[in-house]
């Protein structure tokens, strides 16, 4: 279809509305030119099959011939004479039993109402893709941890290294916390990351509690069209498991976490890996991906991939180590986070 012709009469309401206020005239130029405006308006919501549309841009030119008088029967046609994705170029024209009255030229950009509206609130929070840490920034989940590994150590027969320090071991990959805390080979690094998990699929994964704030902060955003991921370091299995334990799964788009091959294994690794998991491309959409977490290996994954990271200052982490690695945007509170994510 690349004509429309609508009809309708000029009564003294029309024309009031066209022109936006009480005062009505002899002449119903207005509502004769909204009457074209509209037939090229009907006439790409038929070439998109979308009713639903939001004009973002219009311009229009028009010659008046002849004065149109209230009451007069008007038609009025739109004519598209050139396409550009969802631009549109028209030609419009408008006539009534005496012939024609007005006739002129009309562009038109017009989109899909919905996608314009959550296109626009990912504008204003600037962000579209976010991606959240688990432990220490979604989750209280050191003490599942700490017995996981504590239960590993035991079977394997080493000495027990000092675990009173969080920071040690969570935030950095599985392999690495048994080769560098516990000081073991690679092949007993392998032995006690299947313990672990082992341990922890059982019983380690039920001593994790949200945050209090979190699930509020999680909802915020969706409803600002935000798209959001787990992006953590532990096994991606149990990263689901664990999402779903704490009742926080509806508001994620996806869980991205280690893989057994250790081929995926840190945050520099995991933001691209997530951001492609929401559907984006992260060569192009970068810049609208925040990283949040509590820990050096958090900022520092984002700061190898080149985009924005904020601090929780409620996790495991400390903001010394954060700002070492290159942080400069800390949060006390969940709802802190949003202020900056919208600031």
């Amino acid at each position: 279809m690349t004509e429309k012709t609508v009809f309708q009469r000029v009564e003294e309401q029309h024309l009031a509305n066209s022109m936006g206020s009480g005062s009505l005239a002899v002449l119903a130029t207005p509502a004769v030119v909204a009457l074209m405006e509209y037939a090229a308006s009907s006439l790409a919501a038929d070439i998109l099959g979308d009713e639903a549309l939001t004009t973002v841009g219009t311009m229009i030119s028009i010659e008046h011939i002849s004065p149109t008088p209230l009451g007069a029967e008007v038609t009025a046609t739109a004519r598209l004479t050139e396409q550009d994705g969802r631009t549109f170029r028209f030609e419009v024209s408008a006539s009534d039993r005496k012939g024609e009255i007005a006739r002129g030229t009309h562009t038109r950009v017009s989109v899909s109402a919905k996608r314009f509206q959550q296109r626009a609130d990912t504008k204003f929070n600037r962000y579209r893709y976010v991606l959240f840490d688990l432990d220490g920034t979604l989750s209280r989940s050191a003490e599942g941890i700490r017995t996981s590994l504590e239960f590993a150590i035991n079977t394997l027969g080493f000495p027990m290294p000092d675990l009173s320090d969080f920071t040690l071991y969570i935030g950095p990959p599985l392999i690495d916390t048994f080769k560098n805390l516990v000081g073991l080979d690679d092949e007993q690094a392998e032995l006690g990351a299947q313990l672990y998990r082992s341990y922890y699929q059982k019983r380690g994964k039920l001593l994790n509690h949200a945050y209090d704030g979190v699930e509020d902060l999680l909802r915020a955003l969706k409803e600002r069209g935000c798209k959001l991921a787990v992006c953590t370091s532990k096994y991606e299995g149990f990263a689901e498991d664990i999402i779903e334990t704490l009742g926080l799964a509806t508001y994620f788009d996806a869980v991205c976490g280690s893989n057994l091959e250790g081929t995926r294994k840190d945050k520099c690794d995991m933001i691209p890996y997530a951001v492609e998991a929401l559907g984006g491309s992260f060569p192009r959409d970068r810049e609208q991906t925040v990283m949040l977490g509590d820990t050096y290996f958090d900022t520092r994954g984002a700061a190898a991939n080149g985009v924005d990271f904020i601090g929780v200052l409620y996790g495991y982490g400390t903001e010394a180590t954060m700002r070492e690695a290159g942080a400069k945007l800390f949060a006390e509170t969940p709802a802190d986070v949003l202020k900056l994510i919208e600031a």
